[in-house]
């Protein structure tokens, strides 16, 4: 069974590729916890809490709490090489 499935949307940053990634697993703190290893997580307690998190390589992860879908963004210049790493780190994770 795949752990995860990917497509590319539009881009939510300007000079960035965009893509979602449906994961079999519902995010939740034990899951934020594996993934703040990549960068700075800040937490927002709207009615649906979302979460960021900002990468020390310039990659975007964000989404919402409970649910089983995140976005991420990668730079233009190396989107190709950031989206294979985390999509590996991903699959370690799951």
């Amino acid at each position: 069974m795949d752990k995860f499935k990917v497509n590319k949307i539009d881009n939510c940053f300007k000079n960035s590729q965009t893509y979602e990634y449906k994961l079999n697993v519902e995010i939740n703190i034990e899951f934020l916890e594996k993934l703040q290893k990549l960068g700075k997580l800040e937490i927002k307690n709207f009615r649906r809490p979302i979460f960021m998190i900002d990468c020390k390589n310039e990659d975007k992860i964000k989404g919402v709490i409970n649910s089983k879908i995140i976005r991420v963004s990668f730079p233009d210049y190396v989107y190709e090489e950031r989206k294979e790493a985390f999509e590996k780190f991903l699959n370690e994770i799951l």
